[in-house]
């Protein structure tokens, strides 16, 4: 069994001597499979999420991404890992407002030779491999060349989308990416998103407020006091 995320004995605090904002025992996700983090304001969510990413390391325990100790190397070896392995969609996006659709999806593999790789052994050029991408998360073709200023919120966030799949990463985190979309577009979102991660085999790891998300996940997680994992 390949993990795409292990953690043990978790503990992360903000202060020496301040109580864990986080405390997880164990915590496992297949390759694969997908993983819904819930809870309160405060409680912990994009905390866990930068753990994961390797942008923060814990005081106590461990985090493996994909049967590798992680949350062990150094700055730069997370980092490296970080553009490889992973494909990161941010609340606000973090689209590069000067660049085209076209420039700002194809980042990940001007970045990443893993990533770089990837998607011309599937797809032939990095330019066909972004077309797909665009196409599948519905971005219209007249749009590619445009500003990703130009575009309406929801279609940012598929852009942002579309990035974080280029070369195929084995592990999608998303980090509140519906929070400014109506249900209509979360809906259609949630299906295009999950369809496209099951495509690649990647591990899809979501945060949200919103608990009716759950209902697309392997795995739901909730932060709070009493913390839980469901399947």
């Amino acid at each position: 069994m390949s993990l795409a995320l292990q953690i043990e004995s978790l503990k992360f605090r903000w202060h020496p001597k301040a109580e864990p904002i986080l405390s997880i025992d164990a915590l496992e996700l297949e390759l694969g499979q997908s993983l819904f983090i819930q809870g309160a304001s405060g409680s912990g969510k994009s905390t866990l999420l930068n753990l994961m990413a390797g942008v923060l390391t814990p005081q106590q325990g461990v985090i493996n991404l994909l049967d590798q100790p992680v949350s062990k190397w150094r700055g730069k070896q997370r980092d490296q890992f970080r553009a490889h392995h992973i494909g990161y969609i941010f609340q606000q996006f973090n689209l590069l407002p000067y660049l085209t659709v076209m420039a700002n999806v194809l980042l990940p593999c001007r970045l990443s030779a893993g990533r770089k790789k990837r998607a011309l052994e599937a797809y032939g050029t990095l330019e066909a491999s972004a077309h797909h991408w665009l196409g599948q998360l519905n971005i219209p073709q007249a749009l590619w060349q445009r500003p990703v200023t130009e575009l309406s919120v929801g279609q940012q966030q598929r852009v942002a989308a579309a990035r974080a799949l280029m070369g195929a990463p084995e592990l999608i985190i998303a980090d509140e990416p519906t929070s400014a979309l109506d249900q209509d577009n979360v809906e259609n979102f949630m299906s295009v998103l999950s369809q496209q991660c099951a495509a690649i085999g990647s591990s899809l790891i979501f945060v949200s407020h919103d608990r009716y998300l759950a209902k697309w996940f392997d795995q739901t997680l909730t932060l709070g006091k009493a913390r839980e994992v469901a399947a």
